[in-house]
């Protein structure tokens, strides 16, 4: 597969050393044969460096970054100057395709990162290599920094690697048993419920995102790709996401798209609200319908959407939603879902909306400054990349990014997996703390554990 375009590669590759006196970035995209985007990325445990995985099956898209990091920004700044300069061959111009810049960052900055050690506070990568699969076809896009020296070895390094990738392997399984099993600090986070549904009636805090941890230990070190192919097969609804730091893999499937951007159309969605599956048909239609009808999931849905309107309008226009929330249905989950589009705005961007969406009610709570206080003083959970925006940007302006719940850290043999619920002044904590137990289910699944 390498060698249909090596020679093409190599002569671009070396004209742009060549016309270069500085350190700049070059790019090359080609299309190829059908490959397995799982299998490329577990090719790419066998490199030096750390991986990402993005899936939306709503979109059929798939990218893949595997290889060593040629860049790694702190800011969308750092990757539009990077753009600027950067000599790129792409004939696709489809989204997700030529450079790629994927991203994460904190739910919000921390004292303590013991947990997220190797995850920075925000984060743009580019990897030596993307995998991009788009409409059933296939793209490989290298990336490289190349400013006229050692230019042989590169080439001679980045083919190699990129053999690895393509290499025919099969795809590893978790075969691992679980030890332990342990609900971190369950009471307590009940009786911070009871506190805030105390303080919600007593302050102008409205409502309050509260999370919690569950922790596993495995007899063996977890493969991420294992981890990943049971999210694929069992929540195909959901957007697939993993990054890579380190030992650490952080990876989920979440049902929330943070906003989106193709063509300068945007697209969002606002969920909040949550109940279970039914055991059959009929029993899952009467659960839907009381959620459509429950005051209190109502009232924390519709904080959702006019908060993300109200961001969205600033920067888009011809804004369409519906009168009313849908229910998107789940494989463990049903959730309020109101979807929204827009035009965006010339000069606004992605990353402008991300930043000023982050966190949303659903995430973090309302007024949002007096919930992340709350969150900050009172609850003992290291959130992280918990909650907080994670997904990727193109050179042409699309990307699109995902609020990274229903999700877990995978470090060596243990993880630790994250749930959530919004607490408003009528909320039980019996009844959070359920609904909670409920979104830890897909991560479990995927783990391959039993409740």
């Amino acid at each position: 597969m390498i060698q249909q375009y090596k020679t093409d590669f190599e002569s671009f590759l070396r004209k742009a050393a060549d016309e270069q006196q500085q350190q700049i970035l070059v790019s090359w995209t080609e299309k190829v044969g059908a490959i397995d985007p799982l299998r490329f990325f577990a090719n790419g445990s066998s490199l030096e460096g750390n991986r990402h995985f993005w899936y939306s099956q709503k979109d059929d898209l798939c990218l893949v970054g595997a290889g060593p990091a040629i860049l790694d920004m702190r800011t969308a700044e750092e990757w539009e100057h990077v753009i600027e300069s950067a000599v790129v061959h792409n004939l696709s111009s489809k989204a997700g395709t030529g450079p790629v810049a994927f991203s994460g960052m904190n739910f919000q900055q921390e004292r303590e990162r013991e947990l997220w050690q190797d995850f920075p506070a925000t984060q743009y990568r580019i990897p030596a290599f993307t995998l991009t699969k788009t409409e059933k076809e296939y793209y490989v896009t290298i990336n490289q920094l190349v400013d006229g020296s050692n230019i042989e070895s590169q080439i001679t390094n980045t083919l190699g690697q990129l053999e690895q990738l393509f290499a025919e392997k099969s795809l590893p399984t978790l075969k691992t048993e679980l030890v332990s099993k342990e609900e971190l600090e369950s009471q307590a986070w009940k009786r911070l419920v009871k506190e805030a549904t105390d303080t919600i009636k007593s302050t102008e805090l409205d409502k309050v995102v509260l999370a919690r941890a569950m922790k596993l230990e495995f007899e063996e070190k977890l493969q991420a790709a294992g981890v990943l192919r049971n999210l694929l097969d069992t929540q195909k609804d959901s957007f697939i996401f993993a990054v890579e730091n380190g030992s650490a893999c952080f990876l989920g499937a979440t049902p929330e798209r943070l906003v989106s951007v193709e063509s300068g159309i945007l697209h969002t969605s606002c969920v909040a609200g949550t109940a279970p599956r039914g055991n059959n048909e009929t029993d899952d239609q009467m659960i839907g319908d009381a959620l459509l009808q429950d005051s209190k999931n109502r009232e924390e849905h519709q904080y959702v959407v006019k908060m993300i309107t109200d961001v969205i309008g600033k920067y888009s226009k011809d804004l369409l939603l519906p009168d009313g929330p849908q229910l998107l249905k789940l494989r463990q989950l049903q959730h309020l879902h109101t979807p929204v589009s827009a035009t965006l705005l010339p000069g606004a961007s992605l990353q402008q909306i991300v930043q000023e969406l982050h966190p949303t009610p659903a995430l973090g709570g309302l007024p949002k400054q007096e919930a992340l206080d709350f969150i900050e003083n009172k609850e003992p959970l290291e959130r992280g990349w918990y909650g907080a925006p994670v997904g990727w940007m193109d050179s042409y302006r699309n990307g699109d990014t995902a609020v990274a719940i229903r999700s877990g850290l995978l470090d060596g043999k243990q993880a630790v997996l994250f749930a959530g619920c919004g607490v408003v002044k009528d909320s039980d904590p019996d009844m959070e703390f359920e609904e909670t137990a409920i979104k830890f289910r897909p991560m479990l699944e995927a783990l391959e554990v039993s409740e």
